[in-house]
Formats: C-alpha cells, sequence, structure tokens
C-alpha cells in the first residue's frame, strides 16, 4: 500500500487547514484576533468534549485524574504553544499576507519539529528524508513567496509585508515545537501506564488553550470587550465558527492520530503541504490563476513527499 494510514491522516489535516485558513483570514479582517480566538477556542473546546464522550467516553473521563497530570503539561504546553501563540501568529500573517501567500511559511514548520523531535523524544530521519524536507520546502516556497509574488499583495491595512513574513515564521517555529510537546506527551502517558486516547489528547491541547486566552483576558481587563467586539460583527462571528470546526477540532485532532503513526518532523512536512491545498482552493473556489511556477512547486513539493514516505526503502 503506497500510504499508511499515518499518512492518510496527515493529508486529511492538512485539508482541514487549509480549507480553514479562507474563512479565519477572513474572520481577522472583520474582528480583532484575541476576539476571534475567544469564540473559536470555546467553540472547539465544546466541540471536542461532545465528541470525546460519544467516541470514548470511559478514557475521557480518566483524563481527569492524577494519573494524566503528565499528559496535562505535555499536551496542554503544546495546545498553548500552538493554538494561542501560534494561531496569534498564523492569523495576524494571514490577514496582512492573505491565505495563499501567509501559509507558505509553514514550511519551516518541519525544521522546528526535526529540532525539537530530535530533543525531546529522540526521533531521528535519514538523509534521504532530509532530502525530501528540502524539495519540499524550497517547491511550496516557490509557490507564493517569490518577488513578482510578494509585489502583488495588496494592502490590506494590517502591517507591512515584512512584518506578515516576520509573523509566519513565528507561527511556524510555534507549530513545528508544539507537535514534538504533543509526541512527548503521548509517550510520557504510555510509560506512566495510562496511555491517552487520541480524542483526550485533542481535548487537553484545545481546553489548555482556552483556558490561557481567558486568563490572559482577564488579567487584562479585555474578556468583556473582546465579546462586544464579536457581537458588533455577525460576518466574523460566522466565519470563525466555520472556521473552528476545520481548526482546530478537525485538524488538531487529526494531528493528533498522524503523529500516533508517523515521526512528528514527517508529520510536519505533510502539514507544510497547506499551501498547495489552499492554492488549489483559491483556483477551484475564489478563480485565482495557477502559473507555471506554482505548478512547479507543486511538483518539486510533491517529489519532496514522495521522498520522504519512501525513505526508508533506499
Amino acid at each position: 500500500m503506497f500510504l499508511s494510514a499515518g499518512f492518510m491522516y496527515a493529508f486529511a489535516a492538512t485539508a482541514c487547514w487549509a480549507i480553514a485558513v479562507f474563512p479565519f483570514t477572513t474572520a481577522s479582517r472583520q474582528v480583532p484576533v484575541n476576539s476571534m480566538n475567544h469564540l473559536r477556542l470555546l467553540l472547539s473546546t465544546i466541540m471536542v468534549a461532545i465528541a470525546s464522550l460519544l467516541i470514548s467516553p470511559a478514557s475521557f473521563a480518566h483524563i481527569f485524574s492524577a494519573a494524566y497530570v503528565s499528559g496535562w503539561l505535555w499536551l496542554g504546553g503544546s495546545g498553548i504553544v500552538a493554538l494561542v501563540a501560534g494561531d496569534f501568529f498564523s492569523f495576524r500573517s494571514y490577514a496582512i499576507l492573505s491565505p495563499k501567500h501567509g501559509s507558505v511559511l509553514t514550511t519551516l514548520s518541519p525544521a522546528a519539529a526535526l529540532l525539537f523531535g530530535f530533543i525531546l523524544v529522540n526521533e531521528k530521519i535519514n538523509w534521504i528524508g532530509i532530502a525530501g524536507m528540502l524539495v519540499t520546502i524550497i517547491g511550496v516556497m516557490s509557490i507564493s513567496l517569490g518577488r513578482s509574488q510578494r509585489n502583488t499583495i495588496p494592502d490590506h491595512g494590517h502591517g507591512s509585508v515584512f512584518k506578515g513574513i516576520l509573523y509566519g515564521i513565528f507561527a511556524a517555529l510555534c507549530h513545528g515545537g508544539a507537535l514534538a510537546l504533543s509526541k512527548k506527551g503521548f509517550i510520557e502517558q504510555a510509560m506512566d501506564g495510562h496511555p491517552v486516547h487520541w480524542t483526550g489528547a485533542s481535548f487537553m491541547r484545545i481546553a489548555a488553550a482556552m483556558l490561557t486566552i481567558y486568563f490572559i483576558s482577564l488579567v487584562r481587563g479585555k474578556t468583556k470587550e473582546a465579546w462586544q467586539q464579536l457581537a458588533a460583527s455577525k460576518e466574523g462571528v460566522k466565519n470563525t465558527m466555520v472556521g473552528s470546526v476545520f481548526n482546530p477540532v478537525l485538524s488538531v485532532t487529526l494531528s493528533m492520530i498522524t503523529i500516533l503513526y508517523i515521526d512528528v518532523a514527517v508529520a510536519q512536512t505533510i502539514f507544510a503541504l497547506v499551501p498547495l491545498f489552499a492554492l488549489l482552493i483559491a483556483f477551484a473556489v475564489y478563480k485565482e490563476k495557477i502559473t507555471v511556477r506554482s505548478m512547479l512547486g507543486v511538483a518539486a513539493a510533491l517529489a519532496g513527499v514522495v521522498l520522504l514516505i519512501w525513505r526508508n526503502k533506499f
């Protein structure tokens, strides 16, 4: 079989991230990112809790016991890094650069995942796999961040292109590192004799992020303001609700399943194909043109993925 279960889950998670980019980009231009996150993470926590109770109620109940403190530290910490810090930078980047251009910076995440995966869980990858990662990164970056592509980015009044790229780099580092933290959480719980189910892991990540957002707002006295800003934009609320179903509910859950099967650096490289999926969505839904350069970038990215999948066969 060409694709293992891990790769199929990874591609499904990537598709969900790419779909979510569009409503979230629109929402980030209608309401402040902080307000959007208040609604997004609250809705996501509720949805994942309901799904966990339906899929594995016994496992879900267990995560609230003392035996899962380690899981909460690692998985909850990964949720804070990815869904609070990482997504804040992502949304700011998308608002400035657009989904097609902003999502290309996710290609830097595999390097962070490779580094932290080695440090935290001793994951290694051979030179063929590293070559596959590099080819994928180069291919995806060529799709959207060439000089001519940067010059076509319209000014939406949310900051300079340089600032958008900087936000995108910070987001990539957060997401890559967070995936390694999640894998560490799975391993620690299994070693303690209390493995965590993927539904529980998803809840830990999203709930920890939600509690962090609300705690920060409470300390800053911004909670009321966040909801007032949401109330002032029905379209912003609608777009946030649509995006929340795909990210973090589906994307985070699928990514948790993915890292049960494959290394975090490999998984994050597949996730870095978000720009490719976004490019196809932009073409199919928004009728944006696909250039020859973009097609060559897509071909290179796919070649890199093939190298990754078959890295141990050579």
